[in-house]
């Protein structure tokens, strides 16, 4: 098959090659300073593959090296472009697919001054000749490799695979085809690979035996009190104790926390937010501030607080996941806060819609009532979502969201606190050193006609600081909340008419709201 070449690229690549032209005086004339070539990377099948031609552009005399198994015709030529094809022999051995093969073509004058690379991949068994492997050598292969694991023992079954052992070390096991439980013995094929954090785990490609049989007990190593300077070059089985929040377990005292990368399918870990948690499971990298971990195990110690209510607004996003925003406007790009700028598509959450159905519909499915511009019927005018997280007022509109009521509150509770976290907003990026908006706020909790505010504390911030979350904890102190008790978070009354709007700019962002009690 012949590649077609852009024939204006060629001209010039030509001429730029010629500039550079050496002549020597020797047999071959003037020698390449230039090649280039069409392609960088061929791939053929196993056997009867077709060969493919590319074109050679140089300014001179080439030629190119190449192994038994790779013929290229011609195998050299003179300045200009040159049509050259590639073929290469069956990748067989005693009438059955030997293993897959690799080689590099490189075109290159005869001093070597400049070179192209042609990649060539030829198709293979990967386990022909294969022989089994302890998890120890597997973690020494290079990545890619092929590896045969026999007798691995199956610790935990995982949402993405599952955890195994040969009774020394332990590796993670991928895929599809990574269909093994608990308390199995499986026998497997797979191929080594390395994660982002340079730790080796195994894509299965089949399991060739699956029995029921013991599962040695391996000892975890507790990190709680080092967490902060643990690492590890291998798959080693930690534990650690701390708060789960709901979306990691924090530690006191610490700055790194756990997050789970893979959990066991008999473990949902949302179900226990709020709870003193020892997480065991397989040490799966660090990137600071958190630990890699893929959960095998937990141990509940108990409520450290009672959570009668809790929001990221993943609602709003949620609804979203189907959306199909491009460009500018893409999902991707719905982060202010992240991107440090608001030069982000920031969508009102009364638009778009999928299948009829908004933001701010996804909210009032929840309880919340959102106002604003003057409106108190929750139209929702002149907010904005982002990923997880809502942005509030804008220009002489300003916003209040009020959280839905609480059941779970009953008919009285006191000592209840909220928690959230805020920013006031700021126009451009850091550099253009835009001041913040004057944005203050204040927390009113509403018992029929009964209202009691409760200030906010409001950031010192300077022009141009960069965009980050303040987190506002409190105590409803002096307030009894009941299921018909509402929480409205807005800006303060010089900053915010029931039945109007204020002139200026006083936006914010919100997230992460939270109503608990703390644990006697």
């Amino acid at each position: 098959m012949k590649i077609r070449i852009n024939s204006l690229l060629l001209s010039l690549a030509v001429a730029f090659g010629c500039l550079l032209t050496s002549c020597d005086n020797d047999d071959n004339g003037c020698v390449a300073e230039a090649v280039m070539g069409s392609t960088r990377s061929l791939e053929f099948p196993v056997s009867d593959a077709v060969p493919t031609m590319i074109a050679v552009v140089s300014d001179g005399f080439w030629q190119c090296e190449a192994p038994d198994w790779i013929t290229v015709t011609p195998g050299s030529g003179g300045a200009g472009t040159t049509d050259v094809t590639i073929e290469v022999s069956d990748n067989t051995r005693d009438g059955a697919a030997d293993l897959p093969r690799k080689a590099v073509l490189k075109f290159h004058g005869d001093q070597k001054r400049s070179f192209f690379e042609v990649t060539v991949r030829q198709e293979g068994d990967k386990f022909r000749d294969i022989k089994p492997s302890s998890i120890a050598d597997m973690n020494a292969m290079e990545e890619e490799t092929a590896v045969e694991f026999e007798n691995l023992a199956v610790l935990a079954q995982t949402n993405n695979g599952f955890v195994g052992t040969d009774g020394t070390d332990l590796v993670y096991v991928t895929g599809e085809a990574a269909q093994a439980r608990a308390g199995q013995i499986i026998s497997m094929l797979g191929t080594k690979m390395d994660s982002d954090t340079r730790l080796p785990f195994v894509i299965c490609d089949r399991l060739t035996d699956v029995r029921s049989g013991d599962v040695p007990s391996i000892p975890a190593t507790d990190i709680t009190a080092d967490i902060d300077s643990y690492k590890s070059g291998t798959r080693t089985l930690i534990k650690a104790t701390g708060i789960f929040d709901g979306s990691k377990l924090n530690i006191e005292g610490k700055t790194m926390s756990v997050t789970a990368e893979d959990c066991n399918t008999d473990i949902k870990l949302s179900d226990f937010t709020g709870h003193v948690l020892t997480l065991t499971g397989v040490y799966s990298g660090t990137a600071s501030p958190v630990v890699r971990m893929i959960v095998t195990g937990l141990e509940d110690l108990g409520l450290n607080e009672t959570i009668y209510f809790q929001s990221n607004f993943d609602i709003v996003w949620a609804f979203l996941a189907d959306w199909k925003g491009s460009g500018d406007n893409a999902v991707k790009n719905l982060d202010a806060m992240g991107c440090d700028n608001d030069n982000v598509y920031l969508p009102n959450i009364t638009t778009p819609k999928v299948s009829g159905v908004s933001a701010l519909d996804a909210l009032k499915n929840e309880g919340w009532i959102i106002c604003g511009g003057g409106d108190l019927t929750g139209k929702g005018t002149g907010c904005n979502f982002q990923k997880f997280y809502l942005k509030m007022g804008s220009s002489n509109k300003q916003n209040s969201a009020t959280l839905p009521k609480i059941e779970q509150l009953g008919d009285g509770a006191t000592g209840i606190r909220l928690s959230f976290d805020w920013s006031p907003w700021r126009d451009k990026g850091p550099a253009d050193m835009k001041p913040y908006d004057k944005t203050e706020i204040v927390v009113i909790v509403k018992n029929g006609a009964s209202e009691t505010q409760f200030p906010v504390s409001t950031p010192s911030l300077a022009a141009g600081e960069k965009l980050r979350w303040h987190n506002v904890d409190m105590e409803l102190s002096g307030v009894t909340l009941n299921k018909d008790t509402r929480i409205e978070i807005r800006n303060i009354d010089s900053q915010f008419l029931p039945n109007g709007a204020v002139s200026g700019t006083f936006r914010w962002f919100l997230n992460n709201v939270k109503v608990y009690k703390p644990k006697d």
